[in-house]
C-alpha cells in the first residue's frame, strides 16, 4: 500500500509542476513555486530520513 500511495503523490507532484511551468510561460509562477515548495518539503521529510 505504500508503494502505490507513494506512487499517487509522485504523480500528484508532478502534475503540479508540470502545470506550474506551464502557468510560468504566461506569467503567473505561483504554482510552481507551491510545487516546488511542496516537492521539497516531501524530500527532507520522507527523502532524507535514516532507514
Amino acid at each position: 500500500m505504500k508503494f502505490a500511495l507513494s506512487i499517487l503523490v509522485y504523480l500528484i507532484i508532478a502534475l503540479i509542476l508540470g502545470l506550474g511551468i506551464l502557468q510560468v510561460v504566461h506569467g503567473k509562477p505561483w504554482l510552481l513555486i507551491v510545487g516546488g515548495t511542496g516537492f521539497l518539503l516531501a524530500f527532507a521529510r520522507i527523502g532524507c530520513k535514516s532507514h
